[in-house]
């Protein structure tokens, strides 16, 4: 199995499993801590789909090495997005997730509130995060995940 069938099926594992924890978790428990773990689970979907194309753009030589650094091959993968019809709305996905998972890891507060997940900072900005805001997010995430497969298939 090459490199990026295997990162698709690791992306298509972690979408559902945060679809799992948000359509039928959540609601179980009723415990909105569990917004950051669907957060964690969305974003390895995302970053999965992503160098599974950037793997698959790499193995057929139109692109170079990939580097370590995310924001660079976040860079790449906008830069060649257009090609596959990945939509700006999937790409702002993409990096309105990863900076929500930065802001709740520099936080020194957060805390949850009945069907919201509420992250502090130092300057005491906020930043909710909803069950319907997460939702939302698995739509589109499922919309970028359908285009993967068809591009690697």
């Amino acid at each position: 199995m090459e490199i990026y069938q295997e990162l698709a099926r690791k992306a298509f594992n972690n979408f559902k499993a945060a679809d799992h924890l948000t359509y039928m978790t959540l609601p179980l428990l009723k415990d909105t801590r569990l917004i950051l773990t669907v957060l964690e689970n969305l974003n390895l979907a995302l970053l999965n789909g992503m160098n599974s194309i950037l793997e698959y753009e790499r193995l057929y030589r139109r692109v170079s090495a990939l580097p370590e650094s995310l924001e660079l091959r976040l860079n790449i993968f906008e830069a060649i997005s257009k090609r596959y019809d990945v939509t700006g709305e999937e790409l702002n996905l993409i990096r309105s997730i990863k900076n929500i998972l930065e802001r709740h890891k520099n936080s020194p507060v957060e805390f949850s509130r009945p069907g919201k997940f509420v992250i502090c900072a130092d300057d005491f900005k906020m930043k909710t995060v909803s069950v319907e805001e997460i939702k939302q997010y698995l739509i589109l995430a499922k919309g970028f995940l359908r285009k993967v497969d068809g591009i690697i298939r």
